[in-house]
């Protein structure tokens, strides 16, 4: 593990910035959110088990395990308003196409050439603090999170096997939460079992450029500390929608679930960029000559399993074969282990039987 957690480290120190949007820019984006949602939760968007989120994750962290996906449920809701490269809102081209952004991301690999790749949102409630730490989606040639599950995509990050077919990235992220009260942005740029950094709130258009491809980092426990349970009748259905002039809504089907004040919500603007070094990395990229298949990803794993010499059926799917996936998640499981005084790993309350 100790190998493969020096690489969970970024390519460059995460570097702060401020005023990172314009003020026209940034009334566009807000002006997205409010009108053109509902907008889905994360956990819906990404997952259909258990054991896919905890690949994200890690197994049992931050108390009892869940037994489903609605035990791990939270007010964590994500839009786009761009992907694959493409922006998919009239308001948001330019911004996505910003010349701006993509140099800060050229800049911390020294690249050349850079593409805009992902331009996405969360909104977020009231919540505990229970991620442990995560890493966002890589690039690997031929294999990204648009054709693959966030899950697979973990797991390959972690074994440290793909390494050789990584695209090189970076990202922007800009925060917007008005409150003092909790709300930070940790991140652990020294490698998962280092000492961690945070960004602490309030912070408005403010941020970091990162690599967080390569660095555990968490969004913390926020809003008002007697509202941060889970909303009674919750489901991955449930959505979230403007309400009023400013607020917001949490429905599900006809039934109202929770309303939020502006001040109780938390947003996070994510840009991510491909870049590359010179021509030669450009062209092996979009000429696709030596490209990963789900296929091929699946056998190195299970070949790597053999390896080790751990125990596990053959899948007959091993795209949904929970058990398999557990056992990739277990086979590589990475974490961080030292949290921030002022921003403790929250515990999930016992589960009933």
């Amino acid at each position: 593990m100790i190998d493969r957690a020096r690489r969970m480290k970024p390519v460059v120190p995460p570097r702060m910035l401020h005023d990172i949007f314009t003020p026209e820019e940034n009334r566009r984006l807000f002006h997205i959110l409010r009108t053109n949602g509902p907008w889905r939760l994360i956990a819906a968007i990404y997952f259909k088990s258990v054991e896919e989120l905890l690949a994200i994750s890690s197994p049992g962290a931050g108390g009892t395990r869940p037994r489903s996906l609605s035990d791990m449920l939270n007010p964590s809701f994500r839009g786009f308003f761009g992907n694959h490269g493409l922006p998919y809102e009239e308001e948001a081209h330019e911004i996505f196409y910003s010349r701006k952004l993509v140099d800060l991301v050229k800049s911390m690999h020294g690249a050349r050439y850079g593409t805009p790749y992902l331009f996405q949102f969360n909104i977020q409630g009231p919540c505990h603090g229970y991620d442990p730490g995560h890493f966002d989606g890589r690039s690997w040639r031929g294999l990204d999170p648009t054709n693959m599950p966030a899950w697979l995509g973990a797991v390959m990050a972690k074994s440290g096997l793909f390494d050789a077919w990584e695209v090189k990235a970076g990202q922007v992220i800009s925060y917007y939460y008005p409150s003092d009260v909790d709300g930070g942005f940790t991140y652990w740029p020294d490698g998962p079992e280092a000492a961690p950094q945070r960004m602490a709130a309030p912070f408005w258009n403010s941020g970091l450029l990162t690599d967080n491809q390569h660095m555990y980092h968490r969004g913390e426990a926020c809003g008002p500390r007697d509202r941060r349970d889970t909303p009674d009748g919750m489901t991955l259905d449930s959505v979230l929608e403007a309400d009023g002039e400013q607020g917001w809504r949490v429905v599900d089907g006809d039934r109202l679930i929770a309303r939020y004040q502006p001040s109780d919500m938390r947003i996070l603007f994510h840009y991510s960029a491909h870049v590359f070094t010179d021509m030669d990395e450009l062209k092996l990229f979009y000429d696709h000559k030596d490209d990963l298949t789900i296929e091929r990803a699946f056998d190195m794993l299970i070949a790597d399993l053999k390896r080790r010499g751990v125990g596990f059926a053959m899948p007959g799917d091993p795209m949904t074969d929970r058990a398999f996936i557990a056992t990739l998640t277990e086979t590589y499981a990475m974490s961080p282990s030292h949290y921030p005084a002022e921003a403790p790993l929250d515990v999930r309350p016992a589960i009933a039987a």
